[in-house]
């Protein structure tokens, strides 16, 4: 099987796209406020997932975000939310993904990841749930000058796949990848299952949304331009 010669780059988001984590991280980040004394809605921190977690937090707790009060929270965040992951291992993506990506593999399509997290801590992830088994590519937050929304990270990884932006298909649950994805001028799906509604990912850019990983594989599979 080869791929659609329109497409031969898949850049994936993780949070709420491969890894089902929006829950823990609205847990986590509520319990790690409310130790430090700020209390907002879950809905506010859903609202910053797929964004970088040091802003997030920063944002949230009204500080700047190289405030001490930020700096602590941000580890503490990481530290809870490494044991969360360690203890889920391969549990912790969705259904299907594993044998999504070994499918999107074999028809010959690179495979990259670009997520806010910072690469060390995608790295890791990618390890321990066994994504890297078919990763190309895997960028963070501190992988380019400028993270989502901005092109910077899909055109560094598209670069490192040996691919032109055009050859290129985002597919992410959160408005920041797809507005990411267009304006690195390429074609982006949607994920109705993670933290933006269909509505709002098609405002912000994206050709389709679907509402299971196993979907955004065959969209891919069938040439989505």
């Amino acid at each position: 099987m080869t791929a659609p010669a329109a497409t031969r780059g898949v850049i994936l988001d993780l949070d709420g796209t491969l890894a089902d984590t929006p829950a823990a991280i609205a847990a986590i980040t509520a319990d790690v406020l409310s130790a430090a004394g700020t209390e907002v809605s879950r809905q506010a921190i859903l609202a910053t997932v797929g964004r970088p977690l040091a802003a997030s937090l920063a944002g949230l707790m009204n500080l700047s975000v190289d405030d001490p009060k930020v700096t602590a929270a941000t580890e503490e965040y990481g530290r809870r939310f490494g044991a969360h992951v360690r203890a889920a291992g391969p549990a912790l993506l969705y259904p299907g993904v594993l044998d999504g990506l070994e499918a999107l593999s074999a028809a010959g399509f690179g495979l990259a990841l670009a997520t806010s997290k910072v690469e060390k801590a995608a790295h890791a992830i990618a390890q321990i749930t066994g994504l890297d088994a078919w990763l190309k590519v895997i960028a963070g937050d501190d992988t380019v000058a400028r993270g989502k929304p901005n092109p910077d990270m899909a055109l560094h990884v598209a670069g490192a796949l040996g691919l032109a932006p055009g050859q290129c298909v985002v597919i992410g649950d959160g408005v920041p990848d797809a507005e990411m994805g267009r304006a690195a001028g390429m074609s982006v799906i949607g994920v109705s299952y993670g933290v933006s509604s269909p509505d709002e990912l098609k405002r912000a850019g994206a050709d389709t949304v679907v509402d299971s990983f196993a979907a955004a594989v065959t969209a891919v599979l069938e040439g989505h331009r």
